[in-house]
């Protein structure tokens, strides 16, 4: 008796299921509801955007069954552009379609030497400016040869070390990443510029002087003798105008250069 009722318990929330499954499939999408998580107060997409992709791509989704909505190649349209990071897309039983999408977080803005401009994200990916914001980060500027287009498909980060690859943006990539990521760096360095070497110097905030950086290498070294500098060289002396230049390309050292 007890096996028999069981079975039938088992029957009816498979029947249950089935019935519950089929009406949500037949359910019309009432409305999109877009959520767009903001980093830094970026603005780099709106939610009306978001839509007029989902419409080019699947047509008028409102008014269509949750089941001829496909999901998976909205989450994979979204993630393609150029402006999101990651997207989510899911449908729930009272009809509504949630997008969730984050947006890529600019870190640096490139200034090429033929004056056109992009930006590099946290994760290493080239972004294009928009049309309708600005983002206030650091800029790198000076002799940068590197097209967007050559390299919009590429990741600066698994770029990293790739002898085959001939490309400053890597290079670019890690020195501004580590300023970035370092508050006081952050907060002094706001301009990075390349010369005609593909080497680079740093523009502070504070003082006068430009900071020969050389390349992307012993960086955390390099960083760590400027720190020094700053703190006993030129804190407790009031020096800061007092130079033209400040050298951290040898290793070991730190060759200042007076007015």
């Amino acid at each position: 008796m007890n096996i028999l009722l069981w079975i039938l318990l088992l029957g009816g929330v498979i029947g249950l299921t089935g019935f519950a499954e089929t009406e949500r499939n037949h359910t019309l999408c009432k409305q999109i509801d877009v959520k767009i998580m903001q980093n830094d107060s970026a603005f780099f997409i709106t939610p009306a955007e978001i839509r007029a992709l989902i419409s080019a791509q699947q047509g008028e989704v409102t008014k269509k069954s949750l089941d001829k909505i496909d999901v998976k190649a909205m989450e994979e349209m979204l993630k393609s552009n150029a402006y999101i990071d990651n997207a989510q897309v899911f449908a729930t039983p009272d009809g509504v379609l949630h997008v969730s999408v984050a947006q890529k977080k600019p870190m640096v803005r490139v200034i090429s030497a033929g004056n056109e401009s992009y930006y590099l994200d946290t994760k290493g990916n080239l972004m294009p400016l928009s049309p309708d914001f600005t983002a206030l980060v650091m800029v790198v500027n000076g002799k940068i040869k590197e097209p967007y287009a050559r390299f919009s498909k590429n990741n600066m980060e698994a770029m990293q070390g790739d002898t085959s690859v001939h490309s400053l943006l890597p290079s670019i990539y890690k020195l501004s990443g580590f300023i970035y990521h370092n508050p006081v760096w952050k907060a002094l360095i706001p301009e990075i510029y390349v010369d005609s070497a593909q080497e680079f110097c740093l523009i502070p905030r504070v003082g006068n002087q430009r900071i020969i950086f050389g390349d992307s290498t012993n960086m955390q070294q390099k960083f760590a003798r400027l720190w020094v500098l700053y703190r006993d060289g030129f804190g407790y002396a009031g020096k800061w105008n007092d130079y033209s230049q400040i050298n951290l390309k040898y290793n070991h050292q730190i060759v200042c250069t007076k007015k």
